[in-house]
């Protein structure tokens, strides 16, 4: 009898035990068996127009942005494996943000001492190994990122998804100066010496770049009319790494001539900023036409004509 006792002693002290190293390094659960939804909100932050304008992502826009949560109890590290991924649908929004709907559903660890870390950006793409790439051929990608939330069972009020802008924008703008001979229509806008969005680095928020020595500026049509009341805008916008100083080189193309190295200034500002849209009006002018030629015989001739 006093032996059985004995092990039923020890057999509870071994119990106990068990319990409180659960109770010290095991899940912590909620007492509630429910689970608990991820709950999301998404804007694009705005104070000013400056990104209200001609970008493939303004207010009220839509779009398709790719949500990724990772899971833990200390630090989190991007560069590892997301816990889940998911595309949502995304109305642009300043100053109201928007519900954001997560097909299939996504809930918070059963944990409470586990906290979800929420990441989002456009366009989507699935994160592999710290990063997400994407296509973007002609530099018409508005690419966004949302800076992390962070949420758990026990801190599961909606988490806003606050989208910015992460590259400069370049629209433009054309007009005749009174000099320009009459007919004279536009052919082309290219860009010199930029870069494009290809992807982001999520370890630090960062947008992966592609230089372009050309960019043609995509959407202008052959033999634009250049209006010579009012400046009409050309072309669609070009979203591009912003310039270092305030000017961008151009290469020009009319039906008469073509401009190399045209170098537009911006007005305000001393650098070209992130998250910015700018406008570039260029004005043409009949310019004169310089010859020169040389002579020889009857054997032979040649010539050249600059347009400047």
């Amino acid at each position: 009898m006093v032996r059985i006792n004995k092990f039923f002693f020890i057999a509870c002290c071994s119990l106990l035990a068990l319990t409180a190293c659960n109770k010290d390094n095991g899940p912590v659960a909620d007492p509630s068996d429910e689970q608990v939804a991820v709950s999301l909100s998404a804007g694009i932050p705005s104070t000013d127009a400056e990104v209200e304008s001609r970008a493939s992502i303004a207010g009220g826009s839509s779009f398709t942005a790719g949500i990724a949560g990772w899971e833990s109890s200390g630090s989190v590290d991007y560069s590892s494996g997301q816990t889940w991924y998911n595309t949502a649908s995304i109305t642009a929004n300043a100053s109201t943000p928007y519900a954001v709907s997560l097909n299939p559903a996504r809930y918070y660890n059963a944990d409470v001492r586990i906290i979800t870390y929420i990441k989002a950006w456009y366009p989507a793409g699935t994160p592999s190994a710290g990063t997400v790439s994407f296509s973007n051929t002609d530099g018409t990608v508005d690419a966004m990122l949302a800076g992390a939330v962070s949420g758990s069972k026990k801190d599961y009020e909606s988490k806003t998804l606050a989208f910015a802008h992460k590259t400069t924008q370049l629209n433009f703008n054309v007009i005749a100066d009174e000099s320009l001979q009459s007919g004279t229509t536009l052919e082309s806008i290219s860009v010199k010496s930029v870069a494009i969005p290809m992807g982001f680095t999520l370890t630090d928020d960062s947008v992966v770049y592609s230089d372009k020595d050309v960019l043609a500026v995509p959407g202008i049509a052959s033999k634009t009319a250049i209006p010579a009341d009012e400046a009409a805008s050309v072309g669609q916008p070009i979203m591009i790494e912003a310039p270092s100083g305030n000017s961008v080189t151009l290469q020009v193309k009319t039906s008469e001539a073509s401009f190399d190295n045209v170098v537009a200034t911006i007005d305000d500002d001393s650098s070209f900023k992130e998250g910015k849209a700018y406008t570039i009006t260029l004005t043409f002018k009949q310019q004169g036409i310089g010859l020169s030629a040389t002579v020889s015989e009857w054997e032979a001739g040649t010539g050249s004509a600059v347009v400047e």
